[in-house]
Protein backbone atom coordinates (compact mmCIF):
# COMPACT_ATOMS: atom_id res chain seq x y z
CA UNK A 1 0.00 0.00 0.00
CA UNK A 2 1.34 3.42 -0.90
CA UNK A 3 1.87 6.40 1.40
CA UNK A 4 -1.12 8.40 0.07
CA UNK A 5 -3.50 5.49 0.69
CA UNK A 6 -2.16 5.02 4.24
CA UNK A 7 -2.57 8.73 4.94
CA UNK A 8 -6.15 8.67 3.61
CA UNK A 9 -7.01 5.67 5.81
CA UNK A 10 -5.40 7.30 8.85
CA UNK A 11 -7.37 10.53 8.33
CA UNK A 12 -10.68 8.69 7.90
CA UNK A 13 -10.06 6.57 11.00
CA UNK A 14 -9.10 9.69 12.98
CA UNK A 15 -12.29 11.50 11.89
CA UNK A 16 -14.40 8.47 12.85
CA UNK A 17 -12.73 8.09 16.27
CA UNK A 18 -12.88 11.85 16.99
CA UNK A 19 -16.70 11.71 16.82
CA UNK A 20 -16.73 10.00 20.23
CA UNK A 21 -16.46 12.17 23.31
CA UNK A 22 -13.43 10.37 24.80
CA UNK A 23 -12.88 11.25 28.46
CA UNK A 24 -9.58 9.49 29.28
CA UNK A 25 -6.21 9.09 27.54
CA UNK A 26 -3.61 6.65 28.82
CA UNK A 27 -0.12 5.35 28.12
CA UNK A 28 0.63 1.75 29.06
CA UNK A 29 4.31 0.84 29.12
CA UNK A 30 6.35 -2.21 30.08
CA UNK A 31 9.38 -2.40 32.34
CA UNK A 32 11.27 -3.31 29.14
CA UNK A 33 9.28 -2.67 25.98
CA UNK A 34 12.17 -3.84 23.81
CA UNK A 35 12.24 -7.41 25.11
CA UNK A 36 8.64 -8.27 25.98
CA UNK A 37 7.12 -10.59 23.41
CA UNK A 38 4.04 -9.40 21.54
CA UNK A 39 1.95 -12.43 22.56
CA UNK A 40 2.71 -11.95 26.25
CA UNK A 41 2.10 -8.19 26.01
CA UNK A 42 -1.24 -8.67 24.25
CA UNK A 43 -2.39 -11.26 26.80
CA UNK A 44 -1.53 -8.92 29.70
CA UNK A 45 -3.25 -5.99 27.97
CA UNK A 46 -6.46 -7.96 27.38
CA UNK A 47 -6.40 -9.20 31.01
CA UNK A 48 -5.92 -5.60 32.19
CA UNK A 49 -8.91 -4.21 30.31
CA UNK A 50 -11.01 -7.22 31.28
CA UNK A 51 -10.27 -6.53 34.96
CA UNK A 52 -11.35 -2.87 34.53
CA UNK A 53 -14.54 -3.99 32.79
CA UNK A 54 -15.34 -6.39 35.62
CA UNK A 55 -14.66 -3.70 38.21
CA UNK A 56 -17.21 -1.36 36.63
CA UNK A 57 -19.78 -3.82 35.23
CA UNK A 58 -19.37 -7.13 37.06
CA UNK A 59 -18.84 -10.64 35.70
CA UNK A 60 -22.34 -11.21 34.32
CA UNK A 61 -22.51 -7.98 32.36
CA UNK A 62 -19.00 -8.48 30.95
CA UNK A 63 -19.97 -12.02 29.91
CA UNK A 64 -22.96 -10.46 28.14
CA UNK A 65 -20.60 -8.20 26.16
CA UNK A 66 -20.78 -4.94 28.11
CA UNK A 67 -17.44 -3.17 28.42
CA UNK A 68 -15.92 0.26 28.90
CA UNK A 69 -15.95 1.99 25.52
CA UNK A 70 -12.33 2.36 24.35
CA UNK A 71 -9.91 2.44 21.43
CA UNK A 72 -6.46 0.94 22.02
CA UNK A 73 -3.42 1.88 19.91
CA UNK A 74 -0.27 -0.22 19.50
CA UNK A 75 3.00 1.72 19.19
CA UNK A 76 6.60 0.69 18.60
CA UNK A 77 8.30 4.03 19.32
CA UNK A 78 11.00 5.81 17.33
CA UNK A 79 13.31 2.79 17.65
CA UNK A 80 10.59 0.61 16.06
CA UNK A 81 11.21 -1.96 18.82
CA UNK A 82 9.81 -0.37 22.03
CA UNK A 83 6.33 -1.90 22.30
CA UNK A 84 3.80 0.13 24.28
CA UNK A 85 0.14 1.05 24.04
CA UNK A 86 -2.03 4.14 24.27
CA UNK A 87 -5.78 4.22 24.72
CA UNK A 88 -8.72 6.56 24.81
CA UNK A 89 -11.76 5.58 26.85
CA UNK A 90 -15.20 6.78 27.82
CA UNK A 91 -15.94 5.19 31.19
CA UNK A 92 -18.91 7.49 31.98
CA UNK A 93 -17.99 7.61 35.65
CA UNK A 94 -15.88 9.85 37.88
CA UNK A 95 -12.79 10.48 35.71
CA UNK A 96 -10.28 11.02 38.54
CA UNK A 97 -11.35 7.83 40.32
CA UNK A 98 -11.29 5.87 37.05
CA UNK A 99 -7.77 7.12 36.21
CA UNK A 100 -6.49 6.15 39.66
CA UNK A 101 -8.06 2.70 39.37
CA UNK A 102 -6.68 2.25 35.85
CA UNK A 103 -3.15 3.18 36.97
CA UNK A 104 -3.30 0.79 39.94
CA UNK A 105 -4.76 -2.01 37.82
CA UNK A 106 -1.93 -1.57 35.29
CA UNK A 107 0.72 -2.01 37.99
CA UNK A 108 -1.11 -5.08 39.32
CA UNK A 109 -1.63 -6.65 35.88
CA UNK A 110 1.84 -8.22 35.70
CA UNK A 111 5.44 -7.99 36.84
CA UNK A 112 6.20 -6.77 33.29
CA UNK A 113 4.08 -3.60 33.58
CA UNK A 114 5.33 -0.19 34.67
CA UNK A 115 4.57 0.85 38.23
CA UNK A 116 1.81 3.19 39.36
CA UNK A 117 4.21 6.12 39.70
CA UNK A 118 5.43 5.75 36.08
CA UNK A 119 2.05 5.22 34.42
CA UNK A 120 0.22 8.19 32.91
CA UNK A 121 -3.56 8.01 32.61
CA UNK A 122 -5.57 11.22 32.76
CA UNK A 123 -8.45 13.23 31.38
CA UNK A 124 -8.57 14.15 27.70
CA UNK A 125 -8.06 17.83 27.00
CA UNK A 126 -8.59 17.68 23.23
CA UNK A 127 -10.24 14.64 21.63
CA UNK A 128 -8.80 15.26 18.15
CA UNK A 129 -5.23 15.58 19.48
CA UNK A 130 -5.63 12.42 21.57
CA UNK A 131 -6.89 10.44 18.58
CA UNK A 132 -4.19 11.81 16.24
CA UNK A 133 -1.50 10.92 18.78
CA UNK A 134 -2.91 7.42 19.10
CA UNK A 135 -2.76 7.01 15.31
CA UNK A 136 0.56 8.76 14.67
CA UNK A 137 2.34 5.46 13.89
CA UNK A 138 -0.30 4.43 11.34
CA UNK A 139 2.01 5.10 8.39
CA UNK A 140 4.52 2.63 9.87
CA UNK A 141 2.24 -0.05 11.33
CA UNK A 142 -0.83 0.36 9.14
CA UNK A 143 -4.08 -1.16 10.40
CA UNK A 144 -2.15 -2.93 13.19
CA UNK A 145 -1.98 0.44 14.99
CA UNK A 146 -5.56 0.01 16.19
CA UNK A 147 -5.36 -2.97 18.55
CA UNK A 148 -8.77 -4.54 17.96
CA UNK A 149 -8.62 -7.37 20.57
CA UNK A 150 -8.74 -4.74 23.35
CA UNK A 151 -10.82 -2.08 21.55
CA UNK A 152 -14.52 -1.94 22.33
CA UNK A 153 -17.00 0.27 20.47
CA UNK A 154 -20.22 1.77 21.71
CA UNK A 155 -23.32 -0.20 22.52
CA UNK A 156 -26.34 0.62 24.69
CA UNK A 157 -25.11 1.46 28.18
CA UNK A 158 -26.20 -1.11 30.76
CA UNK A 159 -27.28 0.01 34.17
CA UNK A 160 -25.59 -2.16 36.77
CA UNK A 161 -27.30 -2.41 40.14
CA UNK A 162 -25.84 0.45 42.21
CA UNK A 163 -25.19 -1.64 45.32
CA UNK A 164 -23.30 -4.29 43.35
CA UNK A 165 -21.19 -1.68 41.59
CA UNK A 166 -20.55 0.11 44.89
CA UNK A 167 -19.29 -3.12 46.47
CA UNK A 168 -16.91 -3.76 43.55
CA UNK A 169 -15.65 -0.17 43.64
CA UNK A 170 -15.03 -0.29 47.41
CA UNK A 171 -12.99 -3.47 47.03
CA UNK A 172 -11.10 -1.82 44.16
CA UNK A 173 -10.50 1.35 46.23
CA UNK A 174 -8.88 -0.71 49.01
CA UNK A 175 -6.65 -2.40 46.42
CA UNK A 176 -5.78 1.03 44.96
CA UNK A 177 -4.63 2.25 48.37
CA UNK A 178 -2.34 -0.77 48.80
CA UNK A 179 -0.88 -0.28 45.31
CA UNK A 180 -0.26 3.45 45.86
CA UNK A 181 1.37 2.74 49.23
CA UNK A 182 3.72 0.25 47.58
CA UNK A 183 4.55 2.77 44.84
CA UNK A 184 5.31 5.49 47.40
CA UNK A 185 7.52 3.08 49.34
CA UNK A 186 9.44 2.27 46.13
CA UNK A 187 9.87 5.98 45.39
CA UNK A 188 11.14 6.66 48.93
CA UNK A 189 13.65 3.81 48.71
CA UNK A 190 14.84 5.06 45.32
CA UNK A 191 15.22 8.61 46.71
CA UNK A 192 17.30 7.31 49.64
CA UNK A 193 19.59 5.44 47.23
CA UNK A 194 20.25 8.63 45.26
CA UNK A 195 21.39 10.51 48.37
Amino acid sequence: MNYAELERQQNELAMWLAQTDWQVFGTLKWTDGHSIGEQRAEAILRKYFNSLDKTYFGDKMVAAGHRIERAVFRHMGTSNSNLHYHFVARPNTNIAAFCETARCAWEEASSFTMGYENTWIGGVRDVENAVHYGLHEYKTLGADTLFLPATHCAQPRPTPKPIHQLRRLLVRKAANERTKETALRRAAIAARRIR
